[in-house]
């Protein structure tokens, strides 16, 4: 078993976590709900979720900016505490005025929970413990939470501010992470992932919440159940990603929003409920731009409602006016942090790389949960009424159509259509899924005009309008960024909902109480078995071949990092060394990686797609990192990173020293120590005593060569030989220049072996001469070997003669020695004896 550290470190952040929702979010649930809603505890309990965050982050929000413009530390324990005290205590005194009417409302009567349901309830709070213990468990380890939202809640607590460079995304989340670890007075990643489970619980009683008050309990637990228990959304839960907390507070805002938008309601409470959606909705947008996209379901709504009002602005109006109330209520949370970028000259919103947008898959995968509750409804329409044989032809065409255009895109079925464009749903293949829903319709109108009922409308209404809303951002989500399921997470809840409505009548309560004894345990068997893989996804890998917490080795933080970035981690590893020995403080290159800043907050790495060793120098960079996420970041940038002078220069020993690599496969890392940039400009040591004989060796009036020769005297076959040779290039060179070198016998000139040079080499290539600046010296250091295979004669002396090669002109550079004409080949130094026996 491994050790339980987490345990303690994580306790240590239950409490601000407590403080959070009950001390400031509950009185303000109860302030902002009506007295008779106050008998809905999921209701106050998921509007205590939601509020108490963002009443929090928004006081921290104006600490940490107002701390950046003053340079003050404002963003404190204390002055957090002080300012959630009165918050806290504005809340209880309005929600104390409303007692006497909660004391007075109706209590609605609820029958108790059918045996199902109770299962449904058991089966998500086992899967919430779960995914809390394995909360605590795991430090940060996903992307985007070492990329931003756990790195910048780091950097606040360091800074006590928001500097005034921080842009991008919205703070929701990075600040509830930093007040977690404000309050204990340290960084800790198991304390500050406490506020996950709170965030999560609220997704699943806004699901609730969602069914419940749009159409029944019944449907409620169905559609938290749909939610909460799929596999993904358990894998994800625990992560510590923008995607639950996005999920939560659109689902709310859906919820409020449709409950303002049925017509049945009294119009004040339909209009509060609009002004809490747009609050949730500001809340949504505090929390990823991508929010937006739900303004434009309010919008689709408001055009279909002034078609289905034949144009009368009577009818519409009222609607509209909700709709309103709405966007007015988003506005102060919800413009907030974008005003301030503005303000402070970044972008409002900064969109994702466009190379994100290539990389949706957009195939039938991605429509599953519209195209499952299709087909849950024609279940559950075919066995309330018996189709008759023409009905079931064409609806079983149908279904065979909407079944096949999906799986035809399926990358398990046919690998080939595994990445995009291949992935794409294909125009034959979308034709036969809207021809079988075609299909389906037509063998199914008479069934549902026949079945069509006062009673059944307001389902089948409250998920039209569910869909509707859900549509934009479905389609923004399929077109866009399906390329991870999860970042269609927001919406679920609403596209459940038709299959949560399909599912209560299929399995109605009454007619479970009338199976027989032996059919209803069969039944609750099979709805344990479908809700088992969500409740302990979280237990396991996404290959489902390991048991997190089983894993021995698991013993810290470091090893958990590693599991899921095991090259970067070598990185870290390195940096950390260096940090502690060095006398100042680093400051790295790291062209396109992201997550550095998790490990080091204050040490200053620079996200910069630098191409030439100027560059670099400017920089007053001590290490450079170098691997896959830097070769994107070059390729975005329009730039070859082999063609670099800054690449092509790696090899050069006396300039970077390859501290740390590590090669797993997307994600492969080099870590480089970066040496005296300002070398390059001078002559070795070696050379400056005695240059006489060593100084004029120029080819082509392009090449200076300075050498000592090779080493050692004495060769063998199998003994390596030592070359180090300075180059200077004497002007700008707009070619790559081969250099050879032969070894010939050193009595009568012939050839015994010619090597082809390569300066500088390393695994991404070689420092072509095209890259060599006008006087920079050139040290490369080459390692040769004797071709075993070479008759030779042991004992016989040889020299080594060096030439340059113009591949251009298919020749060789002319060589002068002191200005004089010398030929092509330079003779180096020194003659070497061909030892006999065996090497070392």
């Amino acid at each position: 078993m491994v050790t339980l550290y987490w345990i303690e470190e994580s306790l240590a952040g239950l409490l601000p976590g407590l403080w959070m929702v009950g001390g400031v979010g509950l009185p303000w649930a109860l302030a902002a709900l009506s007295a008779r809603q106050w008998r809905s505890r999921a209701l106050a309990a998921a509007l205590a979720l939601a509020l108490g965050p963002a009443w929090l982050t928004a006081w921290m929000l104006i600490l940490g900016v107002l701390g950046a413009q003053l340079d003050l530390r404002l963003l404190t324990a204390e002055w957090v505490l002080i300012g959630s005290l009165i918050i806290s205590v504005a809340g209880a005194a309005i929600a104390w005025r409303k007692r006497r009417r909660y004391a007075s409302a109706p209590r609605q009567e609820h029958s108790p929970l059918a045996f199902d349901e109770k299962l449904l309830v058991a089966m998500i709070a086992i899967a919430v413990a779960l995914r809390l213990i394995h909360t605590a468990f795991w430090p940060f380890t996903v992307y985007d939470a070492l990329w931003v939202y756990g790195s910048q809640a780091r950097l606040f607590f360091l800074e006590g501010m928001i500097p005034t460079d921080i842009g991008y995304y919205p703070q929701f989340v990075q600040l509830q992470f930093a007040y977690v670890q404000l309050m204990i007075g340290a960084i800790s990643d198991h304390a500050a992932r406490m506020v996950i489970p709170l965030m999560h619980i609220g997704s699943i009683l806004a699901a609730y919440l969602l069914g419940e008050r749009t159409v029944s309990r019944r449907v409620g637990l169905i559609t938290a159940a749909l939610w909460s228990l799929h596999p993904y959304v358990g894998q994800w839960a625990y992560r510590g990603d923008l995607e639950i907390p996005l999920t939560f507070t659109l689902t709310m805002t859906a919820m409020f929003f449709l409950s303002a938008w049925r017509e049945d309601n009294d119009y004040t409470a339909r209009r509060a409920d609009a002004r809490l959606a747009g609050i949730m909705l500001g809340i949504a947008l505090f929390t990823k731009p991508t929010a937006g996209a739900f303004v434009w379901g309010i919008l689709l709504l408001l055009a279909v409602e002034l078609i289905r009002s034949r144009f009368d602005p009577g009818r519409w109006l009222a609607r509209f006016r909700l709709a309103l109330w709405t966007g007015l209520a988003c506005l102060p949370m919800g413009l907030v942090w974008y005003a301030r970028n503005l303000l402070l000259g970044h972008e409002a919103i900064t969109l994702p790389k466009a190379i994100w947008l290539t990389r949706a898959l957009r195939n039938g995968d991605y429509l599953a949960p519209l195209l499952v509750a299709a087909l849950i409804a024609c279940l559950a329409l075919a066995l309330r009424h018996r189709l008759r044989r023409r009905e079931l032809t064409a609806v079983g065409i149908g279904v065979a159509l909407v079944v096949a255009g999906a799986l035809a895109s399926n990358a398990v079925l046919f690998p080939a259509r595994v990445d995009p464009p291949a992935s794409y749903l294909r125009a034959e293949e979308a034709l036969g899924i809207a021809l079988g829903l075609l299909l389906i319709a037509f063998g199914l109108r008479e069934t549902v005009a026949r079945l069509i009922s006062p009673r059944a409308a307001p389902p089948l209404i409250a998920v039209f309008w569910a869909l509707l809303l859900a549509l934009p951002y479905f389609a923004t989500f399929y077109i866009s960024y399906s390329y991870h399921f999860r970042l269609g997470f927001a919406v679920w809840p609403l596209l459940c909902l038709p299959s949560a409505v399909g599912l209560a009548a299929i399995f109605r309560r009454d007619k479970i109480q009338r199976w027989r004894a032996g059919f209803r345990r069969a039944y609750h068997v099979a709805l344990l078995l479908v809700c088992l893989p969500g409740t302990v996804a979280a237990a396991t890998n996404s290959n489902w071949n390991t048991i997190w917490l089983l894993r021995d080795e698991l013993d810290d933080d470091f090893k958990k990092y590693e599991v899921f970035n095991p090259s970067l981690m070598q990185v870290v590893l390195g940096l950390q060394g260096d940090a502690n020995s060095f006398a100042r403080e680093p400051i790295v290159l790291a062209p396109g990686e992201e997550r550095l800043p998790f490990f080091f907050p204050q040490m200053r790495i620079v996200d910069a797609a630098a191409t030439t060793l100027d560059d670099l120098e400017a920089l007053g960079a001590t290490h450079f990192v170098y691997g896959a996420k830097a070769r994107e970041a070059y390729l975005a940038a329009g730039v070859n990173p082999i063609e670099t002078q800054l690449i092509a220069s790696l090899g050069r020993h006396k300039l970077f020293e390859k501290v740390r690599a590590h090669y797993h496969g997307t994600f492969s890392y080099e870590l480089y120590r970066v040496g005296d940039l300002s070398r390059r400009r001078r002559l070795p040591d070696k050379f400056s005593a005695d240059e006489q004989g060593v100084a004029g060796n120029v080819f082509g009036d392009r090449l200076r060569v300075f050498s000592r020769g090779a080493f050692p005297a004495q060769i063998h076959k199998t003994t390596p030989i030592t070359l180090q040779l300075t180059w200077q290039a004497m002007r700008k060179l707009d070619q790559d220049y081969q250099f050879v070198l032969h070894l010939l016998e050193a009595d009568n000139g012939a050839l015994a072996q010619a090597w082809r040079l390569t300066t500088a080499a390393h695994r991404h290539g070689y420092y072509a001469t095209s890259h060599w600046d006008i006087g920079e010296y050139v040290n490369d250091r080459q390692i040769l070997y004797l071709d075993s295979e070479t008759d030779r004669k042991r004992g016989a002396e040889y020299m080594f003669a060096l030439a340059v090669w113009d591949p251009q002109a298919h020749r060789y550079l002319p060589l002068f020695v002191d200005g004089a004409p010398a030929g092509e080949f330079l003779r180096l130094p020194g003659t070497h004896r061909l030892r006999s026996g065996t090497g070392n």
